[in-house]
């Protein structure tokens, strides 16, 4: 019996992104290891959550010609051997030396949005694109999740150094598992394009994708939405594991556990949103519920302290994994729908650009104020304003769509 056409690319661009977010949430679930072996503050895991999505950024603004010359899947892979070997930099218990794996880990995490969008538009039916990409972007999650369960009884047993060689090797598996499909993946692939940093840095090349979501009307309100959720969902992973053991006195184990409860809830959550909005027909709806939960799961975060249970801890992070971090693939299908013809890979990466300055500098903001401010708590209740943010946008985006 012949598979169906869309199974082997889903497939492997899930794995792909399976192992990036392990790769990437390595670093949170270490966060308080790592702070600790390079003599910094434990909020200063915020600068490095800044530059790794500061190197996906720069990524997605100039890497388009990579992905046209490599093909999308080849890119994934060049993208999975940066992030493997970025690791190591890690070793050596150096805060400017951390901070420079941390912007290498970030540009090989960068392929995963506009490459794995690329595959997905291809390929996926389109009554099916929340239901595909949502199940995409699980993956995220579910590599964060695996991280967090997996590298602290790793740290625990045979050292942190051993965790991060562990991380950086499932990096290359990955890439051999996938070989199988490059060829046809990437058949497309154009081997004139000229490849020189002069090209990847030529102001047309950098300005292409802001000029393609600009050809779609309601495209700038949907990343307003989509900037103002990922910073929502960056700083509550970004400092999952610091809050819950620097300030609310868990042990590392726990931490990670609770940290996991939230991600495998989303993996969870966000193949049911994406079933959900291909169920109603309009992924805009279901983005204003989750921009008002997730408001809502937030400021309920800012309000744990010692006095809550383990068990209360867990079930509340678990809640925030659904209401407040699965937007993710409704949000990306809706970007390859109302994108222009051809352009689904630009239109995303313009999109992803703006989307990852959340994620690149929120944290910077997060961790400055919560130095400010001593607490965590205050801070995540401004941060749950912005939801409120993106379900205003995503209201006028609707009216204009109407109109």
């Amino acid at each position: 019996m012949a598979l169906p056409p869309w199974l082997p690319p889903l497939a492997a661009v899930v794995l792909m992104q399976i192992v990036a977010a392990f790769q990437s949430q390595s670093i949170w679930v270490l966060a308080p290891i790592l702070t600790r072996a390079a003599g910094v503050a434990p909020e200063r895991v915020g600068e490095l959550a800044g530059l790794i999505s500061f190197g996906s950024a720069w990524f997605f603004l100039s890497g388009n010609p990579i992905l046209a010359r490599l093909g999308s899947l080849r890119a994934l892979q060049v993208g999975s051997i940066l992030a493997s070997a970025s690791l190591i930099l890690f070793f050596f218990p150096w805060w400017p030396a951390m901070m420079a794996a941390a912007l290498i880990l970030g540009i090989g995490y960068g392929p995963t949005t506009p490459a794995g969008s690329d595959v997905l538009a291809r390929y996926t039916p389109e009554r099916h694109k929340s239901a595909m990409f949502s199940i995409k972007q699980a993956g995220a999650p579910l590599g964060g999740a695996l991280a967090g369960l997996s590298l602290p009884i790793v740290t625990t047993l045979v050292g942190w150094h051993a965790a991060l060689i562990l991380t950086a090797l499932l990096g290359i598996a990955a890439i051999v598992m996938v070989q199988g499909v490059r060829g046809e993946l990437d058949a497309d692939r154009d081997q004139n394009v000229v490849l020189s940093f002069r090209a990847l840095l030529s102001p047309a090349n950098l300005t292409e994708p802001f000029r393609t979501v600009a050809q779609t009307p309601t495209l700038p309100l949907l990343t307003l939405a989509s900037f103002c959720l990922a910073a929502i969902q960056g700083n509550l992973f970004s400092f999952a594991v610091t809050y819950l053991t620097d300030e609310i006195g868990l042990n590392l184990i726990e931490a990670g556990a609770a940290s996991s409860a939230m991600l495998i809830a989303g993996v969870a959550g966000r193949i049911l949103m994406g079933w959900i909005a291909d169920r109603l027909g309009s992924a805009l709806t279901v983005l204003r519920v989750l921009a008002f939960t997730a408001a809502g799961a937030t400021f309920m975060m800012s309000t744990i302290d010692r006095s809550w249970s383990y068990g209360a801890i867990v079930a509340l992070f678990a809640a925030t994994g659904i209401l407040a971090t699965t937007w993710n693939g409704v949000f990306l299908a809706e970007v390859a729908r109302i994108a222009p013809k051809g352009k689904v890979g630009l239109a995303t990466a313009g999109s992803a650009f703006i989307t990852f300055l959340a994620y690149s500098f929120g944290p910077f903001v997060f961790a400055t104020s919560v130095s400010t401010v001593g607490a965590y708590g205050p801070v995540y209740a401004g941060v749950s304003a912005l939801g409120l943010v993106a379900a205003a946008a995503l209201l006028i985006a609707g009216r204009m769509r109407k109109a």
